[in-house]
């Protein structure tokens, strides 16, 4: 493992002197890591010199580009991951090198290494731990070596092929293959119509695999015994976009060996664009869907159901005005269960006549409150208010932010939906108020915080953190963080840096 580490530090070392050409070769190296300690208590005392740091991480990449011809290139990638001091029994550590060839006109490419996935295949996986389906976060499918991969991630082959923009004008089509280690196929193919000023764009995608046995280690485990086992999914979406209006919808059905089957759906319509944006999503899921991965944990996937809205109207110099609200239940024929509702906004910023005659006064620059209810258990339903704002002082600023928690007892079984009915805040549960003021003078960087939290029966709570930052050039930054979780009791320090090249 040493080795490996020394030779991967070399190839880096030598790398800027291969550059002979500008736009021919280019390169792209990265340092990072970061050590840390936790101290108890503040009667231990300041740690000894020799236990400073606990441990820490270590990463680092070497990204190269070689242009082939005019529309080709080759990309070759390598990364390394793993926990300092060096243990020959890390389980978390992972070197993982990957080879792409591209042809830039029509997007097509040859992938081999591990690879972040885009669009439809992405959207089905993890449902449940992704935010809803909005128009604005869907993205055609495709992959790219991805470039900051964990130790569990796993090596594919990819292939990509689509037709030139040239080729058929207004036409295109495409159809991509991976395998990974196992030989697992996963397939995808569509195609794009441009209708004017809309295009419209119809995806497929199916993969198996077979799944490894799972045992439980206890008796009261929600997930069962299940024996080696096949899993397929099969999904296809339509996407359609123009300038004030826009849809896309998803489907996918899972099959399971010894589990059955399951679907998901989702949706997304988008009304207007700009200054005024209505958009509508949701997605729900019946209870034996398996998600991508072929996972059943209920976090990701299974039964479930979202419904959100947003409407946007967007002001000059990127100020914003937003109202979002998202409801979930936990399947499609029952009540909701959890809720929020949000406002946000975001002045437009000055321009430089203000910045000039403005720069030693006080500016609001944002502000935001949201409410949350979560009643899965009526009896003890947890409603939750939010409050933040922001001012800018010159190179200064400032956000004080407020959060109250209390319980509500409501019916379970009621005409009403729990989520619904009146009665908030009726017993206290905590209240939290924090101030974060910063300075932001380039190169240096420099934010602290500091929050209150009172709960009910319980000992009030400091917390307090400070976090120092230089960042001499665009790709490279050192940071101090010091954090008191429990003020002045305990303690945690970290030291991170990131240094970057790019030729």
């Amino acid at each position: 493992m040493k080795t490996r580490v020394l030779l991967f530090v070399f190839a880096l070392s030598i790398a800027p002197l291969a550059a002979t050409q500008e736009g021919f070769f280019t390169w792209n190296l990265l340092w990072s890591g970061s050590w840390y300690k936790s101290v108890p208590r503040a009667e231990e005392g300041f740690p000894a010199a020799e236990d400073i740091f606990s441990g820490g991480t270590l990463f680092n990449r070497a990204d190269f580009r070689l242009g082939i011809a005019q529309d080709f290139s080759f990309r070759l990638i390598a990364t390394d991951r793993r926990d300092i001091p060096f243990d020959d029994n890390d389980r978390r550590a992972g070197f993982h090198p990957g080879i792409g060839m591209y042809h830039r006109p029509s997007g097509s490419r040859f992938l081999a290494g591990v690879q972040s996935e885009y669009g439809l295949p992405a959207r089905i996986r993890n449902v449940w731990l992704r935010s809803v389906p909005f128009m604005e976060s869907r993205s055609p499918s495709s992959r790219d070596l991805k470039l900051e991969p964990s130790a569990r991630d796993e090596r594919e082959m990819y292939l990509y092929l689509a037709l030139p923009p040239d080729f058929l004008p207004g036409l295109g089509l495409f159809a991509s293959a991976a395998l990974d280690a196992d030989h697992n196929p996963a397939l995808g193919a569509g195609f794009g119509l441009e209708l004017g000023n809309a295009v419209l764009r119809i995806e497929s995608f199916y993969t198996q695999k077979t799944l490894d046995a799972r045992s439980v280690s206890t008796w009261f485990s929600e997930s069962p015994p299940l024996p080696e086992r096949d899993f397929r999914i099969y999904s296809a979406a339509i996407i359609f976009n123009a300038p004030r209006l826009g849809f896309a919808c998803d489907w996918a059905v899972s099959e399971m060996f010894a589990w059955g089957r399951g679907t998901y759906g989702n949706f997304a319509l988008r009304l207007g664009n700009r200054p005024w944006r209505f958009s509508l999503a949701g997605d729900g899921a019946s209870s034996r869907f398996a998600d991508r991965n072929g996972s059943t944990a209920a976090s990701a996937a299974g039964a479930g159901f979202r419904l959100a809205a947003r409407t946007e109207y967007f002001l000059p110099r990127s100020g914003l005005l937003r109202f979002q609200s998202i409801l979930r239940a936990p399947a499609l024929d029952e009540d909701f269960e959890r809720g929020s509702v949000s406002v946000f906004y975001r002045r437009p910023a000055p321009t430089a006549a203000q910045r000039r005659e403005g720069a030693q006064r006080i500016r609001f620059s944002r502000a935001s409150v949201s409410f949350n209810r979560d009643a899965r258990t009526p009896e003890r339903s947890i409603d939750t208010l939010n409050a933040l704002a922001g001012f800018n002082f010159g190179l200064l600023s400032a956000a004080f932010s407020a959060g109250y928690t209390g319980l509500s007892a409501l019916e379970a079984n009621s005409e009403t939906s729990a989520l619904f009915q009146p009665g908030f805040f009726e017993n206290f549960e905590s209240f939290r108020a924090t101030g974060e003021l910063g300075l932001n003078s380039s190169p240096f960087n420099i934010r602290t915080r500091l929050s209150y939290t009172t709960r009910a029966n319980t000992d009030p709570l400091w917390e307090f953190s400070l976090n120092c930052s230089f960042r001499p050039s665009r790709w490279s930054r050192l940071t101090l963080n010091i954090a008191a979780t429990d003020f002045p009791g305990k303690w945690n320090y970290t030291i991170s840096w990131r240094y970057g090249v790019n030729q």
